[in-house]
């Protein structure tokens, strides 16, 4: 998020997933096997199963790293610690899948992406990992050059296929894991999606109502733990209608993603998104009228609305860590490998009941 507030931006913001070119040799070996591999089945509308990681059968751990745009800005030696220590603490923590919230670089300019890419390629041939694009990431018309450093699967056996909305874009994917030995499906979207793109995501769903589901976009929960909500007046800072993206495409906000996808597809256990400052974590717990429950986590570490950001060094490099395990919990911990230290209050620290 940061920046200069949206209103005067007009910025847009689309999707992208990209991944790690193939797994280690001891993933891609196991491709065939339904432990072993990360799958989605392009253009099926229903999800392929799979796993990733070398970690404990009874466990899985997801690595989420929230805008790290002014590390491609300014310190890239915090983008860096952070993708090499994932590399370096996969096997150990069992850490099988990297998500990226969005604004991954602070502006849409070659110097910046080429920071970002030369971080986040150090998890190629090691994990997995998707990329949402954020307003920082893209030019008007939801243009980006993270389509000229990060490139489409191959097919290659181990690598990460994701199924998209549009199969010349990848905007809006999703891709099935399995974590601590249930398929878990990840599903992504734009931001502010354009109608045509929820009601896709609707029908994934729907073709995957017995497959837990996480859903990740750059913005969906506000710093107060409400969900970003137009009727909501005047509109809260950085809502999705401020940048006006194809708007006659239709602009669905926190509250119209609860309201058309999660709350009708029981399906949907965890949300998480970023974009909010200068208080950037939240987490609240929605409940359905059927009495399941959602939870609902924002994590956005950068504080400034410009870089360089000296008083945080543009985010202290934190990142967050859910450790998924056979009980249907999740272990929430939050830590910064520039600093060694870990946010151990309880809005960073915590466990989720599933």
């Amino acid at each position: 998020m940061g920046g200069i507030a949206p209103a005067l931006r007009g910025g847009a913001m689309s999707f992208r997933l990209a991944c790690a070119l193939a797994l280690l040799a001891a993933m891609s070996a196991c491709a065939g096997d339904d432990e072993g591999d990360v799958a989605g089945a392009a253009g099926s509308g229903r999800a392929g199963s799979g796993a990733a990681g070398n970690g404990p059968a009874d466990t899985f751990t997801v690595a989420v790293l929230p805008d790290t745009q002014f590390y491609a800005c300014e310190y890239a030696e915090i983008f860096e610690r952070q993708t090499q220590w994932i590399v370096d603490q996969r096997d150990a923590r069992g850490i099988g899948l990297v998500v990226h919230t969005g604004d991954i670089v602070d502006a849409n300019v070659r110097a910046q992406w080429d920071v970002a890419a030369s971080s986040l390629h150090l998890l190629d041939n090691a994990v997995p990992y998707m990329l949402a694009t954020g307003n920082h990431d893209v030019s008007d018309g939801r243009e980006s050059l993270i389509d000229d450093y990060f490139v489409r699967p191959d097919g290659a056996a181990g690598a990460l296929a994701p199924s998209p909305y549009d199969p010349d874009r990848f905007d809006n994917t999703f891709v099935t894991v399995r974590l601590a030995g249930q398929p878990w499906l990840f599903i992504g979207l734009e931001f502010g999606p354009r109608d045509a793109v929820v009601d896709w995501a609707g029908e994934v769903l729907a073709a995957n109502a017995d497959v837990p589901a996480v859903l990740f976009t750059h913005a969906y929960l506000y710093s107060d733990g409400s969900r970003y909500d137009r009727a909501v007046q005047p509109l809260q800072p950085y809502h999705p209608d401020a940048y006006a993206i194809t708007p006659e495409l239709g602009i669905n906000d926190g509250e119209d993603l609860w309201r058309k996808l999660i709350e009708p597809h029981e399906n949907v256990r965890l949300v998480l998104s970023g974009h909010v400052i200068p208080d950037g974590t939240a987490r609240s717990v929605a409940t359905r009228a059927s009495g399941s429950r959602v939870h609902q986590l924002l994590a956005n570490y950068q504080q400034c609305a410009q870089c360089p950001c000296t008083e945080s060094e543009g985010g202290g490099g934190y990142l967050r860590l859910l450790e998924f395990d056979a009980a249907e919990r999740i272990a929430v911990t939050t830590y910064s490998p520039h600093r060694n230290a870990a946010l151990a209050d309880d809005e960073n620290t915590f466990t989720l009941d599933l």
